[in-house]
């Protein structure tokens, strides 16, 4: 697959994980919204914003709750005047959002006597979301919504974006507790190898019951119990090589694994760099061997481990830059750095112990 083709001179800001609509989120208020639109608006060469899953918390909130929410970020991203692209990548929490696009879709298959199911390689396209429909009135930027992932082309070499929950399906370690648990076990029974396709329909079903819960207050806060309580047993018989929650935050090099198992499924060849969301841990490293560098966007909500950073992005620059940054205290830093065209790190000289306690840990 052939992605955009980044212009000499221009940046990508990919973000994810802000789930505007749950009690955790950290990019809710004008205030904070208005810190980071003032540190982006110094980027002028910043061309693209990749809302990179999980914008939204459909699991906890509705739609239109968790829309109000996500209005004030939203509209101020789309008033950025260097912006001329916002690509919208939904992840598990917001997962209904790409349903009700594919639904409609679907609709209008049957209604022009296509009854054939759209499937997913390539990656679906929408013109128009519910989301974009908070974007300023006056904004020139193009806002697109594109599931499960989307390529770009930097210094001609390809640059893969998706939220990362289907990494859960290769997930090795507690696969009882992962999303596509059911899923894989049904699909190990059908055949010897899944599709893209075969993991994003075992995925249907259980984000779609997610998604139902908030119209029960009730379930969601005994869901929240039942989460907590996995969440607990699952650090308490952890691994020796897993240091936190299996549910969600993982290490970054505990993922490469999963990346490997995945990849070929979105049949692009030659990738360089694999950025994705959905664990909450920012960091960034080279799979060994293959070369493949690979960055987590972390996430904007409040986690119980103050050590590991929230309010972080990921940037690419047109010369293959490949930058972390967090926000903190109103400014910018970066948190590690590295290039698609060299193959060592060049991060900041911190201890090897102190990145890894802060949930960047060394390349492995």
């Amino acid at each position: 697959m052939k992605g955009v083709e980044m212009q000499r001179g221009e940046k990508i800001l990919a973000i994810s994980d802000t789930h505007f609509g749950d009690a955790s989120q950290l990019l809710n208020d004008e205030e904070t919204v208005e810190k980071f639109i003032s540190m982006l608006s110094s980027r002028r060469e910043l061309s693209e914003i990749i809302l990179l899953g999980d914008i939204l918390d459909l699991w906890v909130k509705t739609t239109v709750p968790a829309l109000r929410c996500a209005r004030a970020f939203i509209r101020r991203v789309s008033e950025l005047e260097s912006i001329k692209r916002i690509t919208y990548v939904p992840g598990n929490h917001d997962h209904q959002m790409f349903m009700d696009a594919f639904r409609l879709e679907q609709d209008v298959r049957i209604m022009q006597g296509n009854l054939t199911t759209p499937r997913f390689q390539p990656a679906r396209s929408y013109g128009e979301t519910l989301l974009s429909a908070l974007s300023s009135h006056g904004s020139k930027a193009q806002f697109s919504m594109v599931y499960p992932f989307v390529v770009r082309e930097v210094t001609g070499r390809k640059v893969v974006f998706t939220h990362g929950h289907h990494l859960d399906f290769y997930a090795s370690e507690f696969g009882w507790v992962k999303t596509f648990w059911f899923g894989r076990r049904v699909i190990k029974k059908r055949r010897k190898k899944a599709t893209l396709h075969d993991i994003e329909m075992a995925n249907v079903p259980f984000c779609g019951a997610m998604s139902s819960a908030p119209w029960v207050p009730e379930l969601v806060s005994e869901a929240l119990k039942y989460y907590h309580v996995i969440t607990f047993f699952s650090k308490l018989f952890r691994s020796r090589r897993s240091q936190v929650s299996p549910l969600r935050d993982t290490l970054i090099r505990e993922n490469y694994d999963e990346i490997q198992g995945l990849l070929p499924l979105l049949e692009i060849t030659g990738a360089s760099c694999f950025v994705f969301g959905h664990t909450h841990r920012p960091g960034m490293g080279r799979i060994q061997g293959s070369g493949l560098l690979v960055a987590n966007t972390g996430a904007w909500t409040r986690g119980e481990d103050e050590s590991i950073p929230a309010k972080t992005w990921v940037e690419i620059g047109a010369s293959g830059d490949v930058e972390l940054y967090e926000m903190k205290d109103g400014a910018s830093s970066i948190v590690a750095k590295e290039n698609l065209i060299e193959k060592h790190q060049n991060r900041r000289s911190d201890p090897p112990t102190e990145r890894r306690r802060n949930g960047v840990p060394e390349q492995g």
